[in-house]
């Protein structure tokens, strides 16, 4: 039955990772339960309750459950979502963002896959809001992988770079888009994304678009080290201010400090 559920997904969700962990939740669940009915649902949700997984592995199994349901043509009623207390200093991780946040888009959005593209540009280009829907079809070069940004803040020019990952959906989005923007979005349509992240997610930490630029300049500092570099691509005067951006929060200062192994020494 799960063969042709993960059919039924990749007929019906654009996103392959949202399918990946739909398919691990509905895995999960039938190592332990061979019947999909509301009463052994109610048990899994509990035990993740008590095994304290995170909010986002809660709401990501609801929300795999609810598709497995749709498609049985079975009626179900679902707890809601958890809600858990925001914090407004976010730190985020580019994990976080592709597990934990895009795998919602599809049941979020009409046009998902848009969206999703338009995250992970913001994320890995670094750019500000409102550069981002500046921006030109002119403005990028697909032969060098380069995007140049005219009058930033400050008025700067500068060029950003493009990942390969981004190269194929970005080729897509530019033939589909007419005229001369890029993405033909405006700085609203960017911020009603959040919005909805926000408050359809219910996720532990408060997202804006500056939230994925900050997250983007963590995880080109982490394997790269090179702060003037980053400086660079975020346009920034001051390397003072791109150092900002590398606060780590405890919880990620711990994990840093577990990572660290340590030997006793032996005597002789």
């Amino acid at each position: 039955m799960l063969n042709e559920f993960e059919n039924y997904l990749k007929l019906n969700v654009n996103s392959s990772k949202t399918v990946e962990i739909y398919l691990e939740r509905l895995n999960y669940f039938f190592k332990s339960y061979s019947v999909f009915n509301e009463e052994n649902i109610n048990k899994h949700l509990t035990n993740i309750i008590d095994q304290k997984r995170s909010s986002s592995t809660f709401n990501l199994t609801i929300a795999a459950f609810k598709r497995y349901a749709s498609f049985l043509c079975v009626n179900i009623k679902f707890p809601k979502s958890r809600k858990v207390g925001k914090t407004l200093k976010t730190t985020l991780t580019r994990d976080e963002i592709e597990n934990e946040i895009l795998p919602y888009f599809d049941d979020m959005f009409k046009d998902g896959e848009k969206r999703r593209l338009l995250v992970r540009f913001m994320l890995l280009t670094m750019l500000r809001i409102s550069e981002v829907t500046s921006l030109k079809k002119e403005n990028v070069d697909f032969n060098n992988n380069q995007i140049k940004v005219f009058n930033g803040k400050g008025g700067k020019n500068r060029v950003v770079f493009l990942n390969k990952c981004l190269i194929d959906d970005l080729k897509k989005e530019f033939s589909k888009s007419n005229g001369e923007s890029l993405f033909n979005i405006t700085n609203n349509y960017i911020r009603y994304i959040f919005h909805q992240i926000n408050t359809m997610i219910n996720y532990k930490k408060v997202i804006t678009p500056h939230t994925l630029r900050h997250a983007g300049a963590k995880y080109f500092y982490e394997r790269t080290k090179d702060l003037i570099a980053l400086q660079n691509i975020l346009g920034h005067e001051s390397v003072a201010t791109t150092e900002q951006y590398l606060n780590y929060s405890t919880e990620e200062i711990q994990k840093i400090y577990n990572s660290v192994k340590y030997v006793k020494g032996v005597r002789k």
